[in-house]
């Protein structure tokens, strides 16, 4: 058992940043944090006595890794504010969170325990045709609510390990079609949506702005305009969302400790030219592909870059919009 700063310290380093509010109701504040490997992935058994958990449009800005996280409450309740749903978790209950929207966990009433299992962004959404339902919650009556279990069991094998990126989309697939992009009224809903779509879209070498436009219900002006309006382009929101995906699975491999292709990941996301992709990766992250894998701690946490510890900026830097912008709902 461990006191508040150091849980809320550990919390941070794992899992990015998310701000945790103890209850001043609670005398001697202890809570347990313990990270262990299941199914391929770093999970989080996370307990702690009442307190709120914030992930602000701040935390955001300030993390440049991506996920989502497989949360799956163990003991007592959990309430959760993220992409638009009020959602009370309960024993045996999984909720998908998006590390790219705003989020308020609020653990009320006595003490709870949940496990979050850390999925990159990228391997999630690779080969996918639509968002997973962030915010969504599945109970013990869902189909797929064993297979997820079993995925987190303590036993669970290791021979799972990249099965939980096909079950998890899967299990939160999103109901019904996507709305155009014209047909949300706020600016920020519109952008994100386009976003979205890119990011799907994204490692599909021959895409264009002109199938983007399709796809969001737009045409080749307004989409163009919409990008200008959020300080950003359609070539440098796609460059970023390759290298952003290309990133992610370097760091999976080396925690992983897997020998990847690096040409093959850059081919896989997108890239059409090797030369092109090494001076773009170079230009983001400061070093070559395979000096940035060689960067990554095989076990270290999901937060170890030194971004995010870096303090907040105070406007995103160029093209982050594309990435991190959030809907004013989300906070």
């Amino acid at each position: 058992m461990i006191g508040f700063e150091p849980w809320n310290s550990t919390l941070r380093a794992s899992c990015g940043h998310y701000y945790a509010v103890p209850d001043r109701a609670v005398g001697k504040w202890t809570g347990t944090f313990d990270l262990r490997r299941r199914s391929g992935v770093d999970v989080a058994e996370i307990r702690c006595p009442p307190a709120r958990i914030e992930r602000t449009r701040k935390g955001i800005l300030r993390d440049d890794q991506e996920h989502f996280f497989l949360l799956r409450q163990l003991e007592g309740e959990t309430g959760i504010l993220h992409a638009g749903r009020e959602t009370l978790l309960k024993p045996g209950e999984f909720l998908l969170l998006d590390s790219t929207r705003a989020a308020e966990l609020s653990i009320c009433g006595g003490p709870a325990a949940f496990l979050s299992a850390h999925l990159p962004r990228a391997l999630v959404l690779e080969t996918r045709r639509e968002m997973p339902a962030a915010g969504r919650k599945i109970t013990r009556a869902h189909p797929l609510h064993a297979s997820l279990c079993g995925l987190l069991d303590a036993g669970g094998a290791e021979d799972t390990a990249g099965y939980i990126f096909d079950l998890v989309p899967l299990a939160f697939a999103g109901a019904g079609p996507r709305p155009g992009a014209g047909s949300l009224g706020s600016r920020s809903s519109r952008f994100r949506l386009i976003r979205e779509t890119l990011e799907l879209l994204s490692a599909d070498p021959r895409l264009t702005v002109d199938t983007l436009a399709a796809r969001t219900g737009l045409s080749r002006r307004q989409l163009q305009r919409e990008f200008q309006e959020n300080g950003t382009t359609f070539t440098g929101c796609l460059t970023r969302t390759r290298l952003a995906a290309v990133a992610g699975k370097l760091r999976h491999a080396a925690r992983q400790k897997a020998r990847v292709p690096i040409a093959q990941l850059a081919y896989g996301a997108g890239f059409g030219d090797i030369s092109h992709f090494n001076r773009t990766f170079r230009q983001q992250f400061g070093c070559s592909p395979r000096g940035f894998l060689g960067t990554c701690d095989p076990g270290g946490s999901l937060a170890q870059d030194a971004n995010s510890l870096a303090p907040a900026p105070k406007t995103p830097p160029p093209d982050r919009a594309c990435l991190s912008q959030s809907n004013p709902a989300d906070g």
